[in-house]
């Protein structure tokens, strides 16, 4: 019984000066994988490819601009540029924002999750914003005309 209470107070211990050490922050907040479909199906808009690679492209983004106060002048160009060597991969990069600033201390990357998915889904039917236009999945491409149309116009 003495080795187990022993090793629990060592397990304790090593937690504590785990979560004390310096430049190390709260973690961030986990976002759903499916997060982005989910606010264009909310928002009314179809979950195409491009339609979700966008939701995230501007996810990351607004989160970045929402905590930007937030995080010391001095350590500021260091989580942007962790944050843009993350940027090539879509499906995680909202993710990799949050969870660079949460380790450059930034209070806000707890409630810069939720604060950026109502201002997105606010904008919805305004015609202002993200989601506040009428369209938005690209223009369908149309087949340029045959060259038998050319010839008799």
């Amino acid at each position: 019984m003495g080795i187990v209470a022993v090793l629990i107070v060592a397990a304790i211990t090593v937690a504590v000066v785990l979560a004390r050490r310096p430049g190390v922050g709260p973690a961030a907040p986990r976002l759903s994988p499916d997060l982005a479909p989910a606010l264009l199906a909310r928002a009314g808009f179809p979950t195409t490819r491009h339609n979700v690679l966008a939701v995230r492209e501007r996810l990351g983004a607004m989160f970045l601009e929402d905590v930007r106060s937030d995080v010391a002048p001095e350590r500021w160009a260091d989580v942007v540029a962790a944050c843009e060597a993350g940027r090539g991969d879509m499906a995680h990069w909202p993710q990799r924002v949050l969870d660079e600033i949460a380790a450059a201390d930034a209070p806000a990357a707890t409630r810069a999750a939720r604060r950026c998915q109502d201002l997105l889904l606010a904008s919805v039917g305004t015609g202002r914003g993200f989601l506040g236009g009428s369209l938005f999945e690209p223009l369908p491409r149309t087949a340029p005309p045959a060259a038998a149309t050319l010839a008799t116009a």
